[in-house]
């Protein structure tokens, strides 16, 4: 019967699959089978076994929500916005909560039931004509 934990040769192929294309080494998959006299069938086993497959998603997740990693990426995008890049800049705001969305409150002091379908299609329509207008003002473009 197969062991379902992770050997040594498999958490070193994970640790390899976890660093980003540009900069693994050896840089290709068969190149690191060679490298560690591994066959490339048996890491493309490995890939489909749920539980590796588990552990490298979570390793994955771990990396993607790690504070450095969004730390640089806010700090590239800063950068690139500082630099006139004007979609950066809208992101860098949006995700910095300094450029949310407009906030519509509605008051009525009818009951649901009283309003009749006509008017709430007017309604709907008139909000979604102020949120077009809005986001036409914002990037230019509708949506």
């Amino acid at each position: 019967m197969e062991s379902s934990h992770i050997d040594e040769r498999q958490e070193k192929y994970l640790n390899w699959l976890v660093v980003p294309s540009p900069m693994r080494q050896p840089p290709t998959q068969e190149a690191y089978a060679k490298q560690e006299g591994v066959d490339s069938a048996t890491l493309r086993r490995w890939q489909k076994k749920p539980y590796f497959k588990q552990e490298w998603q979570k390793r994955v997740e771990d990396l993607q929500g790690s504070p450095e990693r969004t730390q640089k990426l806010m700090d590239t995008i800063y950068q690139r916005a500082l630099g006139g890049d004007n979609k950066a800049a809208q992101l860098y705001l949006q995700a910095t909560n300094k450029l949310a969305p407009q906030q519509v409150n509605i008051t009525h002091t009818q009951s649901l039931n009283e309003i009749s379908d006509k008017d709430l299609d007017e309604l709907i329509a008139s909000l979604a004509s102020a949120e077009q207008v809005a986001r036409l003002e914002s990037n230019g473009t509708p949506d």
